[in-house]
């Protein structure tokens, strides 16, 4: 079975709940979604050679994922991590089944992230990892690893934002305490959202359950 179709909750499936409990239907980024995902498969698998759409600049996507090998941080990272990571874990309050899929996990100390992003400066970028929720996909992340391993300490998370404009910059950010326990909260809160709808009869299913294995992931991506 394909990993986003596993009926286990994902970060991305609780951006489907976020949406359905505020009534907020996202535009449509389907551009910038096969950007990330491309990005995202030559980074990590520089030999596979990824289907792309005409709307993806095929030129920049491989500029980008040299520049992201040739980084001093990301080389190290992509060197002597596991990728694409999977954890399957059931979270201790509401009794859910829970998934994720980790890009970089550096022996279950330290969780790298890759994120293409349109944002002009470090600033943009940084106000945009809460604009987007990436602060609850950070510790959905972090505990998915902490809970996974037994381990008492949490691991480091790190973003790596990849800049799709001039001068192609590429961020490393480590983020605070309070941003990921603010992510924290965001996440609980959808959780017991979720299982309050089981309790009710009234269960959420998200459309990712079913959707084929070729459809690009919207959580590899900042606008």
């Amino acid at each position: 079975m394909d990993y986003r179709s596993l009926p286990r909750i994902s970060n991305s499936d609780l951006s489907e709940l976020r949406n359905d409990v505020f009534g907020y239907t996202p535009r449509p980024t389907v551009a910038a979604f096969a950007f990330g995902t491309a990005l995202h498969e030559l980074v990590l698998e520089p030999h596979k050679r990824p289907d792309l759409p005409d709307c993806v600049d095929l030129d920049l996507v491989y500029d980008l994922a040299e520049r992201v090998r040739a980084d001093r941080f990301c080389s190290w990272a992509l060197q002597f991590s596991r990728k694409e990571s999977v954890q399957l874990w059931t979270d201790p309050a509401t009794g859910l089944l829970l998934k994720s899929k980790l890009d970089l996990v550096h022996r279950n100390r330290l969780i790298v992230d890759l994120k293409s992003t349109g944002q002009k400066d470090y600033a943009g970028f940084l106000r945009s990892l809460t604009q987007y929720d990436y602060d609850r996909q950070a510790a959905f992340y972090l505990d998915s690893l902490a809970t996974g391993d037994g381990s008492r300490s949490r691991p480091r998370f790190t973003f790596v934002g990849v800049q799709k404009c001039k001068p192609y910059n590429i961020w490393v950010v480590q983020p605070s305490t309070s941003f990921l326990e603010g992510g924290r909260k965001k996440y609980r809160a959808l959780l017991r959202e979720w299982k309050r709808r089981e309790l009710a009869g009234q269960p959420f299913t998200p459309s990712s359950w079913a959707i084929p294995a070729t459809e690009t992931r919207p959580d590899l991506v900042l606008a």
